[in-house]
C-alpha cells in the first residue's frame, strides 16, 4: 500500500490565477490562460569567463552526499564512442570505431566526479596513433585531473585482418573483438592488459572415437559432432615491453589451429574438415593449449583464458577457465559465459 507524507499533501496547490482562471505553465490552455513560464533559447548568447565561473558546480558542494557516505571503488562512463587510430605491427595506422569505458575511485564526502573530463582527456589525444603506451599515459592524466586514487580505462574495438583460405588462395577479412586496458592504483606502476575474443571450431574427441567405432564394427556411417567455439584471452603485458592484438591472435591460432574461415570453396571446406580431424579437442584441451602458448611469451606476465564450446550434442555449453596463477594477479573467476556465445 502506498503512503504519502501528510505535510506535503497539506501544502495548497496554486491551481487558479487571481481571476479564477486555471493556470497554464508551459502552453496556453483552452481557458484563455497564458503560460506562466516564457520559454526561449538564445542562440546568440556567448558566456564570458565571469559567467562560466558563476555556474553551479556539484563537485564543490558539501554535505550533499545521498545514502551512505562511503568511498566508491569505480564511477565513470561506459559506451562512449569515437574513432581512434590504432597502430599495427607493420607501422600502419588503422582508424577504428572505439568504445571507451573509463572509471575512477571516489572518496567519501565527495558528491561526484566531473565525467566530461574523461571524454575531454581522450579528445585531447584523438589524433595520436593509439597503442598500450598511449593508454597508459591517458590513464595517468585521467587519474591526476580527477584527483583520484585509482583509475582505469578500457578501449574496445573490432580489429580487421585479411586471412587466406586454406587451399583455394582466396582471402577474406576476419574481424576480431579486442580491447586494450590500463589500470593505475595510487602511486603504483600502471598495469596494461590486452584482451581478445578468438572464434574457432572444436571437434569432440569422444564423438570422433565413437564414430570410428561404429564404422569399424558395424560399417555404420557416423559423423563426429563439432561446434563453433570461442576463447576469451586476457593477458597482462610486462613492463617495458610491447604486445599488439595481432600477437595475441597469432598465439590463439598457433594454440587452437582451427580458426573459423571467411572465404571458402569446396577444397577449403574439405581442408577444414581435415583440419578439425587433425586437431580434435575438448574444452579442457583448448584451455591448456592456449595456456601453453601464452606461457612461452616473455612479454606476457599474467593471463586468464575462458573457453566456451557451443555444443551441438547438448542443449548446454561446455566451458573452462584457466589462469597463470600469479600471486595478486588474474584469477580463474570468469563467469560471464553468456557473452561467449558466438
Amino acid at each position: 500500500m502506498l503512503t504519502y507524507n501528510k505535510q506535503i499533501l497539506d501544502i495548497p496547490l496554486p491551481k487558479e490565477d487571481k481571476n479564477g482562471i486555471k493556470k497554464a505553465y508551459l502552453f496556453p490552455n483552452n481557458t484563455g490562460a497564458e503560460p506562466v513560464i516564457s520559454r526561449s533559447y538564445d542562440a546568440d548568447f556567448r558566456p564570458d569567463a565571469a559567467y562560466k565561473a558563476s555556474l553551479p558546480d556539484m563537485t564543490e558542494t558539501v554535505d550533499s552526499v545521498e545514502g551512505a557516505n562511503v568511498p566508491i571503488q569505480q564511477v565513470g562512463i561506459s559506451g562512449f564512442k569515437l574513432p581512434l587510430k590504432f597502430a599495427s605491427p607493420r607501422g600502419e595506422a588503422l582508424t577504428l570505431e572505439a568504445t571507451i569505458t573509463g572509471t575512477v575511485s571516489l572518496q567519501a564526502n565527495l558528491k561526484g566526479i566531473n565525467m566530461s573530463r574523461i571524454i575531454r582527456t581522450f579528445y585531447a589525444r584523438k589524433e595520436e596513433v593509439f597503442n598500450l603506451d598511449t593508454l597508459g599515459n591517458i590513464v595517468q592524466d585521467y587519474q591526476r585531473e580527477l584527483g583520484s586514487l585509482s583509475a582505469r580505462l578500457k578501449v574496445a574495438f573490432s580489429y580487421p585482418a585479411l586471412v587466406p583460405s586454406l587451399r583455394s588462395g582466396l582471402e577474406g577479412y576476419q574481424f576480431y573483438s579486442g580491447s586494450y586496458e590500463a589500470v593505475v592504483e595510487e602511486s603504483r606502476p600502471t598495469r596494461r592488459y590486452v584482451e581478445l575474443d578468438f572464434v574457432y571450431s572444436s571437434a569432440c574427441p569422444c564423438s570422433a572415437e565413437l564414430a570410428e567405432h561404429a564404422r569399424d564394427t558395424r560399417q555404420a556411417y557416423a559423423i563426429p559432432h563439432s561446434q563453433r567455439s570461442k576463447a576469451r584471452i586476457k593477458v597482462e603485458v610486462a613492463a617495458d615491453t610491447v604486445l599488439h592484438l595481432e600477437d595475441l591472435i597469432h598465439h590463439a591460432r598457433e594454440a587452437l589451429k582451427t580458426e573459423t574461415q571467411v572465404m571458402v570453396k569446396r577444397e577449403d571446406e574439405q581442408a577444414f574438415a581435415e583440419l578439425n580431424g587433425a586437431y580434435v579437442k575438448f574444452v579442457e584441451d583448448a584451455a591448456r593449449l592456449v595456456y601453453e602458448q601464452l606461457l612461452s611469451d616473455k612479454r606476457i606476465s599474467d593471463f586468464q583464458v575462458a573457453c566456451s564450446h557451443l555444443e551441438s550434442l547438448h542443449s548446454h555449453d561446455a566451458v573452462s577457465v584457466i589462469a597463470r596463477g600469479v600471486s595478486g594477479g588474474l584469477r580463474a573467476d570468469f563467469s560471464d559465459f553468456s557473452s561467449l556465445v558466438c
